[in-house]
């Protein structure tokens, strides 16, 4: 019995000289340990990872979406579609996404659910109930990658529950699509904004010339003076011809018959003509009322007319040009794969988390230890 006794406290005794020996060790190794050991088996709210794939990509040639065009690699026009994919992987991550799932989808209230645990859930008792502090929460929460060989971005969105998971990653999306459109209507409306403007203006100066045309026209009294001029000039022009016959048959019956009866009658028409050429010929040219002026000025407002309609036509092809240009630089978000609502929680993850803990305190219990062990040896010599 006395052997078996000694026994007994040779044991005993070997247990306290070896927690001794290794006491700090087990507390600052093994206690953090166990203690995440603890937290993750008995106090760790299960969380939901919903994951989507998206593209953001320009307007194509093509009719439909091929999954080639989806993969193709980055490449003739692809550093834009690069841009815009980085537009709104930002936009996804940032306080204006954030600020608008808060007013529309309660995102605080997804983040503070009854069984979050307290480490867990926002507000954390070490954080602040303010936004800053829970966009830092955010950040950690939502997390978006893109694999460089094919453009795909991917979303991943993490909760308390797979439906809310799923339902901020749609309203990710959603928002993203928004944006985008946002983008591509500012866009529209740079590029055809000055020709739009140009058109515009055009077409005022062209109504006012239509205007400024029609009260000339009410002032001379006719509508087209240049039209309405050829019969008064080809009545003239019979005159003159008349007028030269009547003065050749005067000058042939003069030299035939001196005193013939007939001379005193075609001197008189002769008369008549002359004088009917000249009142004619004084409504044509001659005076502010004849028609010289009225045509000058309706051919000045004419030009000015169709010089108008030829820049009006110009500017409006240029309008369609901006128009189309518009559209063909207009970017899209497809959706590869939609939101996912997961069957089982992918995190905490128990083993990793419990070898990057065991692993940290051990390294720095060792970077310790050989503090400690190089400070003796210092003071030893």
């Amino acid at each position: 019995s006395t052997q078996g006794v000694s026994s007994a406290a040779s044991d005993v005794y070997k247990r306290q000289h070896w927690f001794l020996q290794h006491w700090s060790f087990m507390i600052w190794v093994m206690l953090p340990t166990v203690l995440t050991m603890l937290y993750l088996v008995l106090i760790a709210t299960p969380q939901y990872i919903s994951e989507a794939h998206f593209v953001v990509r320009g307007r194509s040639g093509q009719s439909s979406i091929s999954l080639s065009s989806i993969l193709q690699s980055s490449g003739g026009g692809g550093g834009a579609t690069s841009e815009n994919t980085y537009v709104v992987q930002d936009y996804m991550l940032s306080r204006d996404a954030a600020e608008l799932l808060i007013r529309q989808d309660k995102l605080l209230e997804i983040y503070a659910r009854p069984e979050a645990d307290f480490i867990a859930r926002f507000p954390f008792f070490l954080f602040k109930n303010d936004f800053e502090h829970f966009y830092s929460y955010y950040q950690r929460h939502v997390l978006v990658e893109q694999d460089t060989e094919t453009d795909i971005s991917i979303l991943k969105v993490r909760s308390f529950r797979a439906a809310d998971s799923r339902m901020i990653a749609r309203a990710l999306l959603d928002a993203s699509e928004n944006l985008v459109n946002d983008i591509n209507r500012r866009q529209r409306e740079n590029l055809i904004r000055a020709t739009s403007r140009e058109v515009q203006e055009t077409e005022t100066k062209l109504r006012e010339i239509n205007q400024k045309l029609a009260e000339y026209r009410n002032t001379i009294a006719l509508i087209d003076p240049l039209r309405q001029s050829v019969p008064m000039v080809s009545f003239v022009t019979n005159l003159q011809n008349m007028l030269t016959s009547t003065t050749m048959q005067l000058n042939q019956l003069r030299a035939a018959a001196p005193n013939s009866p007939l001379i005193a009658a075609y001197e008189r028409q002769v008369a008549i003509l002359t004088d009917q050429i000249k009142k004619s010929g004084s409504q044509i040219t001659g005076s502010d009322q004849s028609l010289v002026p009225k045509i000058t000025g309706y051919d000045d407002l004419m030009i000015q007319r169709e010089l108008e309609q030829r820049i009006l036509a110009s500017n409006v092809a240029s309008l369609e040009v901006a128009k189309q240009q518009a559209n063909q630089q207009m970017i899209y978000v497809d959706e590869v794969a939609q939101p996912n609502e997961p069957d089982w929680p992918e995190y905490p993850r128990n083993m990793v988390v419990l070898f990057i803990v065991f692993m940290s305190f051990f390294s720095l219990y060792v970077m310790i230890k050989l503090l400690v062990a190089s400070a003796r040896e210092k003071n030893l010599e």
